[in-house]
């Protein structure tokens, strides 16, 4: 008996540990999301989470794959997934940087008339709100 309960007692204990374990990786998960998400945030001067309502509203997810944006599985254009933070350049001509990709975002065939990306004429603060969205996804 008492070895019983000695059993579910570490059997309790086991699960709490490894209950504040999973809890504490969350936490950590969270607030490295949450300070990525500022970062660029602050980088660009828009507000990441005003972009999926933008970027569905302009098409964007029809030429894109654009992870957390709903129907974002285009194949014409390139993923637009974590690996942009970490390109050279936006297009193939600019350098990698918020103001270029706002740029590029807004105007990309007065930069590039041969590119299938389109002007979308979109406010600064829309492509500002994009560029942010797009440089969290880490």
């Amino acid at each position: 008996m008492r070895s019983d309960l000695a059993r579910l007692f570490g059997g309790i204990i086991v699960g709490v540990v490894l209950l504040a374990i999973a809890i504490a990786a969350a936490s950590l998960w969270i607030d490295r999301r949450e300070r990525v998400q500022h970062d660029s945030d602050v980088a660009t001067g828009g507000v990441g989470a005003r972009a999926i309502p933008i970027m569905t509203a302009n098409g964007c997810s029809g030429c894109h794959t654009i992870p957390g944006v709903p129907g974002a599985q285009g194949q014409v254009g390139p993923r637009l997934d974590g690996s942009l933070a970490g390109r050279i350049y936006i297009g193939g001509v600019l350098a990698n940087n918020p103001e270029n990709l706002i740029r590029w975002i807004r105007s990309a065939r007065e930069i590039n008339p041969h590119t299938a990306m389109p002007s979308t004429r979109i406010t600064e603060q829309q492509a500002r709100d994009i560029a942010a969205y797009l440089y969290a996804l880490r």
